[in-house]
């Protein structure tokens, strides 16, 4: 076994704030998934909410982040979606995460959350500054409901009750709470992700019992805020004009609308077009006590209103967008148009602004915004600071001992030039469809355990159609087709003989559940197995497994002539999508490296487990229980020494406490812990031992990728 430290300078992660910085030490490009929300606190403290491994905190103004999990206190089966983040507008200690299962609250600052609210999809939570006993949250029974609701506390968030009742059909994005005066309050309607409601503005002046839509004659309402310097008054602005009677969603591709200030009169709201000059466009609101900003969704541009006139301070074509591309880069958040941006509340100059797959800052006014979720550490290389939210596949290790592959969901294909200090996207155009080299759907790929620079991968545009394997001999820098003979279908479970003769390497893959193979390092392809439901394979000197959810086959002549083999358990749901929550079946098959006729299986899904035989496939036992495993090690250095990837989320997380993380075994199975210090959350897909360095790395859905010296 090995004992070499494990040092990742700049991973994103700080020790001393965070309980869980010990252990697994992440690596990533930085970003690639949903974020739903993001704000900041009274002292810069920052919170991001994701869709799929829960939420993250900064400290340092984003300049590193760490991931906020089970392990912290969020802990219902779709906590790992945060939909709101929100503050305590004077006490800095005082944290709270909406989620698909109620409202979580911090009070140390966020090292640890409960629960306050039990049920419900939370989009919104605000406490009146002045009054910050007094707060509002936005509530819906379903994650795609339109049937909002909003509850109130007077307690500082520890308790809370339902107030009146709006009209039906409300998708609730965003709430305003006037900071002195907690019985005023806004509740803005909209559409997000995953349902919509009528784009409309609503105010209460009794704390939330009755309300009444205001600002209706501006037409469908994008974005609201109260107006700094005259908080009684507040600015609006709209979609456009209502084309059709009884709209409840916002109409594809809208004109745009303008910018109001609205001053209350009587019973209504007088508006007052600000936007005039501007001409027709999807605006969101950034107001500041001395001028409005303004940023234009559709162009990517701020502009402001200072000094009478309006002025174009900056766009998108002179940003930062990091290693993404112009055309991927500050996008709408996916929980709604109007969560977009969120300005800080002590610097009037900072503004966040989140989409589906970044985070980003500007500190000079929205002249120039920059992404924060990752570092140029040298051109084209990029380390993430801590914020990722990534659905990580496969990872492989180079023959030279340096360079490291990953194969992802929308990320696509990164690639290691210093064992994980740094990536590079090494997407190949055109391969990745309207992704180009900024992302793509790669879910195999296999390293030649000899040849340096040797490396197989599988590419798509989109997950479910036309992959195409592609092979590379300088380290992923350039690619060429190696799919003669391979359907246009998903592709998975790549593996290499590594006891075939090195210049024409035995390959195995399967391409739409059927195994292929390829007797000349993947020149040509022929199927030798129409298994119709195989997803991974494993070889090795002419012994030849594949399964899935049809279960596990055996193959003793090189994929000639198959048999299935092992206990009906083996075989799973009929599902297609083996990366769905419903799918089972054999997700690994590894062989022991110290023991020819010793393999071992994972079998995800229910009452299943790890698996192993002693007479090369013939005859299995049971080695680990479990509802979730994905994989299967042996440690390089000693036979006795098991590891074993568990996890209950992959594609679209989900977390139940029967997903254990990682887990070892130095008793060749018969007893087992886990290995998990350093997990946000205990997901764990893949493992792969790096005998040479005596490290062991991690594939976590979520999270990302992760190493640790070997135990």
């Amino acid at each position: 076994m090995g004992l070499a430290l494990v040092v990742l300078a700049g991973c994103g992660t700080n020790a001393s704030e965070d309980p869980t910085a010990t252990g697994w030490a992440f690596t990533n490009p930085g970003g690639g998934g949903a974020f739903h929300a993001i704000g900041a606190g009274p002292t810069g403290v920052l919170l991001a909410g994701s869709d799929l491994s829960g939420a993250y905190i900064s400290k340092d103004g984003g300049q590193s982040w760490s991931a906020i999990g089970a392990l912290r206190g969020l802990g219902g089966f779709w906590t790992t979606h945060v939909s709101a983040v929100g503050f305590d507008p004077q006490d800095p200690d005082i944290l709270y995460l909406g989620t698909e299962e109620g409202l979580f609250r911090s009070r140390d600052g966020g090292h640890r959350f409960e629960r306050v609210l039990e049920e419900g999809y939370i989009t919104d939570v605000r406490f009146a500054h002045e009054r910050p006993e007094v707060g509002y949250l936005a509530w819906h029974p379903e994650y795609n409901a339109a049937a909002g609701a909003v509850f109130r506390s007077e307690d500082r968030g520890l308790s809370w009750r339902k107030v009146g009742n709006l009209p039906s059909g409300l998708r609730i994005l965003k709430l305003l709470v006037h900071p002195s005066n907690p019985d005023v309050v806004y509740a803005l309607s909209g559409e997000d992700r995953f349902t919509c409601g009528e784009a409309a503005l609503f105010r209460s002046e009794d704390g939330g019992q009755g309300w009444r839509r205001v600002a209706a004659e501006a037409g469908q309402i994008i974005d609201a805020a109260l107006d700094p310097a005259e908080p009684d008054a507040l600015y609006l602005s709209s979609y456009g004009d209502v084309w059709d009677e009884g709209y409840r969603c916002v109409h594809d591709d809208p004109d745009g609308g303008f910018a109001y200030r609205a001053v209350r009169e009587g019973n209504r709201l007088r508006l007052t077009r600000l936007s005039e000059d501007l001409g027709p466009r999807n605006l969101l609101l950034w107001p500041a006590r001395d001028r409005l900003r303004v940023v234009d969704l559709d162009e990517r541009e701020v502009w402001t209103n200072a000094g009478g006139s309006w002025q174009r301070l900056g766009g998108w074509d002179d940003w930062e967008w990091g290693w993404t591309s112009p055309d991927h880069s500050f996008g709408t958040s996916p929980g709604g148009d109007a969560k977009t941006i969120a300005p800080d509340p002590k610097d009037p100059e900072v503004l966040y602004w989140t989409d589906w797959q970044f985070l980003y800052a500007t500190h000079d006014g929205g002249r120039r915004f920059a992404q924060i979720v990752s570092d140029e550490v040298s051109p084209g290389r990029f380390r993430s600071r801590g914020v990722d939210n990534i659905v990580p596949f496969e990872l492989a290790l180079d023959a030279d001992g340096h360079h490291v592959y990953a194969a992802l969901a929308d990320l696509g294909c990164f690639a290691s030039d210093d064992y994980g200090e740094s990536w590079r996207s090494c997407n190949q155009e055109p391969y990745s469809g309207s992704w180009g080299r900024a992302g793509g759907n790669s879910l195999t790929l296999a390293a030649d355990p000899e040849r340096p620079g040797v490396v197989w991968i599988g590419q798509a545009q989109d997950i479910e159609e036309d992959h195409t394997l592609l092979k590379s001999t300088d380290f992923g820098a350039h690619w060429q087709p190696a799919n003669d003979g391979l359907p246009g279908t998903i592709l998975s479970g790549l593996t290499i003989d590594p006891k075939s003769p090195k210049e024409r390497r035995a390959l195995f893959v399967t391409a739409g559940g059927d195994v292929y193979k390829s007797g000349n390092d993947g020149l040509s392809w022929t199927r030798v197995l129409a298994c119709g439901g195989c997803r991974y394979t494993a070889a090795r000197g002419g012994l030849v497994f594949a399964g899935g959810e049809a279960g596990l086959w055996r193959s003793a002549d090189g994929g000639g002539r198959w048999e299935r083999v092992g206990p009906p358990v083996f075989t799973g749901e009929d599902n297609p999508d083996f990366w769905d929550s419903g799918w089972s079946g054999v997700a690994a098959i590894r062989f022991d490296p110290h023991d020819e006729e010793r393999v071992y299986v994972a079998v995800f899904g229910e009452e299943r487990g790890i698996y192993m035989s002693d007479d090369a496939g013939r005859t299995w036992s049971r080695v680990l229980a479990g509802d979730f495993l994905w994989d299967v090690r042996v440690d390089p250095g000693d036979a006795k020494v098991l590891y074993a990837a568990s996890s209950s989320a992959l594609f679209s997380g989900g977390y139940d406490p029967g997903s254990r993380g990682v887990l070892m075994s130095r008793d060749g199975g018969a007893h087992w812990e886990t290995l998990n210090e350093g997990l946000a959350w205990p997901f764990a897909r893949r493992l792969v031992p790096d005998a040479e360095r005596g490290v062991l790395w991690l594939v976590s859905p979520g999270l990302g990728f992760a190493r640790r010296p070997l135990p």
